[in-house]
């Protein structure tokens, strides 16, 4: 029971520790944007774009986008608000564990390791064999003939040298300090900005509008197909609020940069995603290194080098994107005593927790030098949906609670509050609390069990079959039971220095999406996910 009731602990967090920190208050708001984007918009520009109109929503793709971009910006309204609440580096792992408790925070620190060590390795290869594949494969040729193949199941056919290298350099750089690191992240976030700009200039040069004559070729199903997969296009923007405690002013610059974040990739990607399409027949883009070859087909020679250059520096940016964030959420775990202290070393010189970033730097560095990653990429996605739903879920839970968690906006009271006020807004209690507790709960188990039924009982319902219409009046009387239920508890009348809009909708929509998107994930992405949380319980009971 002691050990029950320690998982369920929460952690305090006062005025005065938020204000307290290790690390360099030295991130203005351009600088967590572009490092934002710059973990973003990565190599997914230059290739998803293309496999989504060529493979599943045709021109329409560009409306895939727009809807993943909004599903995006609700997951980011939620970090925005805890972002400015609570300031901190570790990002959802700290906002689960001031909100829900210490074994939720453990969960979702142990798969954000996951997923940041398994996104560096395996963007890491992808930049290494990328870079191969312009200089006709040179490297992989010279490391087979001289260093010879790797025979053994499930591991990588070479091991791949380039890939440690690029890790190597950007953890090196990573231990200068946070603020040359995010310097170099912004200079190559430029170069690939400018590169976009050029692809979708071209793309308005070259476009020739009956391309689009077919614009929804796939169907209506063909464009929701294509936004779940351009969803994970926009994963990144959450390396801004585990910068935190680096940030300048963090209770404005983390809400706006994340706003600013994803409108530039939104734009991006919209902008290339219409351009490959206008340039060249949907059905017609080639199968790897699309982009470029769309261009070449057009005569547009020149452009597959300038394209190059951009996705060599999205994918370098899109690495610091694992690296840069692991280091933080480790300190973090070890500063409250959840895994080994000396995570929480911090250099006197450059204020940057180096041993984190050296460990980070190191096993990513091995495992993108063995591993084959491709079977786990689906893991990152799997460990980033759920610390979005977690974060949406704990902004909606604080928001029904009495009192407050957090910096408050000063000097500012709520007009619907004050004594002048002739129907003043009621606050709520520590029943009203619980019982808005228990609704959010059973509204986050009810959204896997209403997951489940889309993906499997949808059809069986439009054909009328009896038993899937039953259950789908079921589903909806319980949902709109719990909905009543909440709209009738009050809620809290704080002033924030940031608020997500139409509480309870925009996080219970949040909510709903990347629990839909996690179903929709494959059974054995579910298993080794289940082994790693194996893993992850066993070390955090011994840690105990």
């Amino acid at each position: 029971m002691g050990c029950l009731r320690q998982f369920a602990r929460r952690k305090c967090v006062s005025i005065q520790s938020l204000a307290e920190t290790k690390l360099s208050r030295c991130l203005s708001l351009l600088d967590l944007t572009a490092l934002g984007v710059g973990c973003t918009l990565g190599a997914g520009v230059y290739v998803i774009a293309c496999e989504i109109a060529r493979d599943v929503a045709g021109p329409a793709t560009v409306i895939s986008f727009l809807i993943a971009g909004i599903a995006s910006v609700l997951s980011g309204l939620c970090y925005a608000e805890f972002g400015a609440r609570v300031p901190k580096a570790g990002s959802a792992y700290v906002y689960s564990y001031v909100t829900v408790g210490e074994l939720v925070a453990f969960i979702i620190g142990w798969n954000l390791v996951m997923e940041y060590m398994i996104g560096a390795a395996a963007i890491g290869r992808a930049w290494s064999a990328y870079f191969d594949s312009m200089i006709h494969d040179k490297v992989r040729t010279w490391t087979l003939e001289n260093v010879g193949p790797i025979r053994i199941d499930g591991l990588g056919g070479y091991p791949d040298f380039l890939a440690v290298g690029i890790i190597l350099i950007l953890m090196i750089i990573q231990l200068f300090g946070v603020k040359k690191s995010t310097a170099f992240i912004f200079g190559v976030t430029c170069v690939n900005m400018v590169v976009i700009v050029f692809i979708i200039i071209m793309g308005i040069t070259l476009a020739r509008p009956e391309y689009w004559s077919d614009f929804m070729p796939y169907g209506p199903t063909g464009v929701l197909a294509g936004s779940a997969t351009a969803f994970f296009a926009f994963v990144g923007f959450d390396v801004i609020a585990t910068a935190g405690e680096e940030a300048k002013n963090p209770s404005r610059t983390i809400p706006l940069s994340i706003l600013f974040a994803l409108t530039v990739c939104f734009l991006a990607y919209f902008g290339v995603s219409a351009a490959v399409t206008l340039i060249w027949p949907y059905d017609k883009l080639d199968y790897g290194a699309a982009l470029p070859k769309a261009f070449e087909h057009r005569g547009a020679n020149f452009a597959k080098y300038i394209i190059a250059a951009g996705a060599l520096c999205g994918m370098t940016a899109a690495i610091n994107g694992g690296l840069f964030p692991l280091p933080r959420l480790l300190y973090a775990m070890a500063s409250d005593g959840l895994i080994f202290k000396s995570f929480a070393s911090v250099s006197k010189r450059t204020e940057v927790p180096y041993i984190g970033t050296l460990f980070s730097g190191i096993l990513a560095g091995i495992l993108a030098m063995v591993f084959e990653l491709q079977a786990l990429v689906e893991m990152m996605s799997i460990g980033t949906l759920q610390a979005y739903t977690i974060v949406s879920t704990s902004v909606l839970i604080l928001r029904y609670q009495p009192g407050t968690i957090g910096l408050v906006k000063s000097n500012d009271e709520d007009p619907n509050s004050s004594p002048q006020s002739k129907d003043p807004v009621p606050e709520p209690t520590a029943r009203s609390g619980t019982i808005s507790k228990c609704t959010i709960w059973f509204l986050f188990f009810y959204f896997f069990c209403l997951s489940a039924f889309l993906i499997n009982g949808l059809i069986p319902m439009y054909q009328g079959e009896a038993w899937a219409v039953t259950l789908a009046a079921f589903l909806v009387i319980i949902f709109l039971a719990a909905i009543v239920v909440l709209y009738l508890q009050p809620k809290s009348l704080t002033s924030l220095p940031f608020k997500v809009p139409l509480v309870p909708g925009l996080p219970l929509c949040s909510m709903f999406i990347n629990i839909y998107l996690m179903m929709e994930l494959n059974p054995a992405t579910w298993m080794r996910f289940a082994v790693w949380m194996a893993i992850g319980a066993s070390f955090l009971i011994a840690s105990k």
